[in-house]
């Protein structure tokens, strides 16, 4: 069996993997995508799924470096 996200070069992940990985409840990411603000996100049929680029992104895009 093929590995599809192997061969997209995609890594999806649930919302309740993109929580963990963001240390945020599910319910937020719910809220974001309510609100189309915040993380960009890709439905399959009825399904949520969070590319792992648009979270490495968006993590970079928040980090917040003190001036030195």
């Amino acid at each position: 069996m093929k590995d599809n996200n192997a061969n997209t070069g995609h890594n999806l992940l649930t919302p309740g993997q993109t929580a963990e990985q963001l240390n945020i409840p599910v319910s937020t990411l719910s809220r974001w995508r309510s609100e189309r603000r915040e993380l960009p996100y890709v439905t399959v049929g009825r399904l949520i799924r969070y590319r792992q680029a648009d979270i490495d992104r968006w993590i970079d895009d928040n980090t917040i470096n003190p001036i030195e």
